[in-house]
This record gives C-alpha cells, structure tokens and sequence, in this order.
C-alpha cells in the first residue's frame, strides 16, 4: 500500500500547527505531514523535496498567496493535488482557481470532518492514478523485456523511455523438464500459469515487483525491477519456489540496466550448460567459472564395450548393456562433462552403433527413429539422468530391433532346413549335414528346430517318412521291405516299429485296413 506526503501551506502558526498535528493523516495513508508559512516558502519545500502529493493552501498570505502557489504547482508540478481554503468573499475568486489545477476548496472556519473526507477522496485518486501509472510503467517493461529477448525493431517500443530502470534477471528451469513433454497443451498453460504465480508469490514476498516471460517451454525469465534499494538472496528466492516443484536458478551475477537484458539473457542461456554441475541449492550464477581442463576425453573402452555386448556376445543380455550405460554416465559426471559435450558424445556413440546394426542387417535394416541421431532439446533434458534416460531409449529401441531381427533370421534359417529335409528325407540324412546347409552349428541348429517346429529332428523326419510309406503302400504294389528302403529306413524292424508308433497299426495291416476300403 502506498504512503503519501502532504504540504499544509498557512502564514498563521497555530493554524497549520493545529492542521499538522490535530488529523489523524495516518489514517489516510499520510507518512509526512510538512508545513510552509506562505508560498514562496512551500516551493522551496516542495523543489527540495523533488515534489510532493498534496497541498492544503491558504488563499490570503503574504509574499505568494495560495492563487499564485496553484498556478506555480500547475505547471511545474502537474500531479501535485492542491486543495483551497478561503473566506466567503473570496470564495468565487477561489472558485476560479479550480480551473488552473486546483482539485477542491474549503470555506473557513475550516469543517475538520469535511476536511478529511476531502483529503480522503483525493488520497484515493492519487491511488487511482498511480495504478494506471504502474500499469503503464509496467506494461512499457514488459515491452522493453520482449524487445530485448526476441529482437523486436528498436523504432516499434521506446527503451529510452525509462532509461534508468534496473532489473536483476533470473532463469528457473524445471529439473527433469521431459515431464513437460507429457502434458497436454491445455495442462502445460495450466502448469505454466502455476509456475508464473509461483514465482510472482515469492517475488512479492520479498517486496518486489516482477516481469516474467517464458523463453522456452521449459524456461522462465524473471526481471525483478529496481532491486536496487534492497538486497536480494538468490537462495531465499530458489527456496520459497522450489517447496512446490524441482527448479534449477540461472542468476545474473549482478543488478543491470534493462537495455542490456539482451546481453545478460544470451549469458544465462550460456550458463545453462553448467546446470549438471550445481549442487547447493541448484542455484547457479551468469560469472560461473568452471574449474577443470578444456577438452574431455571420449569414453572410447565404454563405446568398444557396448558394442561388443550389443553385437558379439551371444546371447544378447540387457543388464550387461544396461550396465555400460551406468557406467557411461557415471564417466560424464566423475569429468563434469557438460551437458552439450553429453550430447555430442552421446550422438557419436549412437552413430557407431547404427552403423554396426546396419551392418549386421544389411538391406533388411530399418531406420531407427532415435533421439541422439538428431540434437536433444538440452532445456528440456537438462540433467544426466534425464539424457541417461533418452540413451537408454534409444539403445532399447535397437536391443528389440537386434532381437526381431534375430526371430526372423532364425524362421528363415528353419524354412530353410525344412525345404531341404523335404527334399532329402528319403536319404540318411543327419542332423550335421542340414546344419551345414544353412551354416550354423548342430547344437544351435537342433535346439532352434525344436523350439520353431515342436519337435526334434528324428521325429520331424520319421513322420515325413511314414506318411510317404502309407501313400506307396495305398497307392502302389511294391513289398513293405521295399518301401521301407525307398522311404529312407535302412533297418526293416525299425521302420515297422516306426510306422506303428505314428499310425497304430503296422504296415501290412495299414495296407489290409485301407485296401478293404
């Protein structure tokens, strides 16, 4: 709430003594009560004192009277409220004077009640003003800020308008800012407008005002106007907003000019990139300086590692490559990499093990839609944990594609198989020599048949056998030991013993049963 001052102009004592010190001013938001003995003396007050709110003038008084004292005010001090008072006979002289700026008059003897609902009134239109004032100052603020920001035409909105206002300019990010991601448009405005008011609770509980605009999705930049009679604590700020959400601070390391935001905002944004490092109070400031050696070596054991989990241990294990990531990530921190020198890293690496997939898949390969194949929004995944998070995604994305390329290597492998034993069951042919067709081991190849057919490779061929025993026995004259030999059994008794276990019935009775139908 604001206070005001209040100049009581009268060249008798005990009249502007009485006035000064019978009122109760305080009640009306009157801090100052100041006295002047005619006026010439009240100007010298009022210069000296830059200006003042209101006036309460005598109109007869030596050396300036009260006509000539709201003539000066009007023109020299326009938003000064100068009210009158006058004697009866001088009361349509007074009158007159409402027309060079005087806002009302008193008749004497002066009405102390009628005084102070005068006084009242003009208090609050003095508050009236100030708030479309304030609105206005802020509103040109706020316009200098987006000029500042987004680069407007300087001829479009006047920075010297207020040439002296000082800001202190400060960026909150969410920590993990990939939960905004999951909002829809209408819950991240609702998330946006919480965040703002946030901020704006604990700047006004500070006592200052504030601008704030979002310059990403995941970024809010605060200006707190002219902090420059107070002193601010960046860390009483960061914790009266952070008792709601996780937020990170990126402070200007000093009070600036508003026209020099654009210099300081391009300096914060920089500063982002340190945001892994902070540790107190996730607050970091515009002059940070980091204390380790330029370039940071590339983690090439970790990269040679995870390949050879992804691509040349057999079988593929997902805790071992999610082991290597840990341990990637463990490698960033212990270095203090930051987070762009993540990214690059993290994009490398992901290249080399795409050019290993396509490789191993050759024409059949797919292209894979992985994050660090394009460049990740570091203000939204502003965190190790949350770039981890994305790398894990990614090399999740071509663990599966490795593994359905695996079950459609192994269904081709096994087509392949059954289109030769087809061909060849009539022989004696063993499991090595169909393994040695499509080029695998006879272990693999024996365990990956049954697991495809349901069966080993004995039974699968035996039945092929059978059923082309029962269509010659059915179909053609030849002897039971004939067929026996023809369908690829070399032991009579087995090839009985065989067709009994698949059919019920021997052979001979097989061929009685269906002749007598």
């Amino acid at each position: 709430m604001s206070s005001y001052r209040i100049l009581i102009v009268d060249d008798e004592p005990i009249i502007r003594l009485g006035l000064q010190q019978t009122i109760p001013w305080e009640k009306y938001q009157i801090e100052k009560v100041e006295i002047a003995c005619d006026g010439l003396d009240a100007i010298r007050k009022i210069d000296g004192l830059g200006g003042i709110d209101l006036v309460l003038s005598d109109v007869r008084m030596p050396n300036m009277d009260g006509l000539q004292l709201a003539s000066y005010l009007h023109k020299n001090h326009p938003q000064t409220k100068t009210m009158l008072i006058s004697g009866y006979d001088e009361f349509a002289y007074a009158k007159k004077a409402i027309q060079s700026g005087v806002k009302d008059y008193l008749l004497k003897p002066v009405d102390i009640n009628e005084l102070e609902s005068k006084v009242n009134s003009l208090v609050k239109e003095l508050e009236a003003e100030q708030h479309v004032k304030n609105k206005t100052r802020q509103k040109e603020i706020r316009n200098i800020i987006f000029q500042q920001i987004y680069h407007f035409p300087e001829e479009t909105i006047s920075v010297n308008r207020y040439p002296d206002i000082k800001i202190y300019p400060f960026i909150s990010t969410l920590k993990y800012g990939k939960k905004i991601n999951q909002l829809s448009e209408q819950g991240l405005t609702f998330f946006n407008q919480q965040w703002k008011d946030t901020i704006n609770q604990a700047t006004e509980m500070l006592g200052f005002d504030a601008e704030s605009i979002f310059v990403h999705r995941n970024q809010l930049l605060t200006c707190l106007i002219q902090p420059i009679d107070s002193q601010i604590n960046p860390i009483e700020v960061a914790e009266l907003i952070t008792h709601k959400h996780s937020f990170s601070f990126i402070w200007s390391d000093s009070v600036i000019n508003v026209t020099d935001l654009k210099a300081k905002y391009n300096q914060l944004k920089t500063i982002h990139n340190y945001l892994p490092l902070i540790r107190e109070h996730d607050v970091i400031f515009s002059n940070y300086q980091m204390d380790r050696s330029d370039m940071q070596a590339y983690p090439y054991e970790i990269e040679r590692e995870l390949i050879e989990t992804l691509f040349r241990r057999k079988p593929l294990q997902h805790n071992q490559v999610e082991k290597w990531i840990t341990t990637l990530f463990d490698y960033f921190r212990r270095h203090s990499f930051l987070l762009q020198e993540v990214q690059d890293v993290c994009n490398h690496m992901l290249k080399v093990i795409m050019k290993e997939y396509e490789a191993l898949l050759g024409e059949i390969s797919v292209k894979l839609d992985c994050h660090f194949l394009n460049d990740v929004d570091l203000f939204l995944y502003n965190s190790y944990s949350s770039i981890q998070y994305l790398f894990e995604q990614d090399l999740e994305l071509i663990m599966k594609k490795l593994a359905h390329h695996k079950l459609e290597k192994a269904d081709w492998l096994i087509k392949q198989a059954e289109r030769y034993i087809n061909e060849y069951f009539r022989t004696t042919i063993k499991v090595q020599e169909v393994a040695d067709v499509i080029n695998v081991s006879s272990n693999y190849f024996s365990t990956l048949f049954k697991q495809k057919t349901g069966e080993n490779f004995n039974e699968y061929v035996n039945k092929l056998r059978v059923e082309e025993a029962k269509s010659l026995l059915i179909n053609t004259p030849f002897k039971v030991s004939e067929i026996s030999i023809q369908v690829g059994f070399q032991e009579y008794k087995y090839f009985v013993s065989v067709f009994k276990k698949f059919s019920g019935l021997t052979p001979t009775n097989y061929r009685k049963l269906t002749a007598i139908e």
